[in-house]
């Protein structure tokens, strides 16, 4: 039989600008967050630091992925 979690691993908030969703790993840390808002959908996902390491967004303008290092500089961005 499995337990509930001590801390909370997922969060849903729905606002009048947006919807969103965070994951948070086994310490309670944020680890992911997707949110939809007028600009549309976008992923982050950050690292056990709670930086930030792959961004996905798609706008009116199109998809765009952006992958970081432990710095939060963009070492691969896509288009």
């Amino acid at each position: 039989m499995r337990t509930r979690p001590a801390t909370p691993c997922a969060w849903l908030a729905v606002r009048k600008d947006g919807s969103g969703l965070v994951l948070s790993d086994e310490s309670g840390e944020d680890r992911a967050w997707l949110v939809v808002d007028k600009d549309g959908p976008g992923l982050v996902l950050r690292d056990e630091s709670g930086k930030p390491r792959a961004m996905l967004s798609v706008s009116k303008d199109g998809p765009m992925l952006s992958l970081l290092d432990e710095n939060g500089k963009v070492i691969r961005s896509l288009p």
